[in-house]
C-alpha cells in the first residue's frame, strides 16, 4: 500500500479532516491504528515521544503486520 519515501502531511484544522478520515482511505488501517496516536500527539503541539528519541518532534513506528512490516518515520514539523 506504500512506496518507499512516500509522505503524508496532516494539518490540524486545514477543513478536511485528515485525521479522522485517515487521509480519504489513502492509509492503510492497521498502519493508521499504530501511528495514530503519535500523530495525534504532533498534531496538538505536544512532544512525540520525548526521552524516546533524540528529537522530541519525532518517532518511528512499525505497522503490526508481520508478513509486510512497514516502519514510518514521524515527524512535527514547526513552522
Amino acid at each position: 500500500m506504500f512506496e518507499v519515501g512516500q509522505e503524508f502531511i496532516i494539518e490540524k484544522g486545514n477543513g478536511k479532516d485528515d485525521f479522522w478520515h485517515m487521509l480519504d482511505g489513502k492509509f492503510c488501517s492497521e498502519a493508521w491504528d499504530c501511528v495514530s496516536r503519535y500523530i495525534y500527539a504532533g498534531l496538538q503541539g505536544g512532544s512525540i515521544m520525548e526521552g524516546w528519541m533524540k528529537e522530541e518532534n519525532e518517532m518511528i513506528a512499525c505497522c503490526n503486520d508481520g508478513t509486510r512490516p512497514v516502519i514510518f518515520k514521524i515527524e512535527r514539523v514547526d513552522e
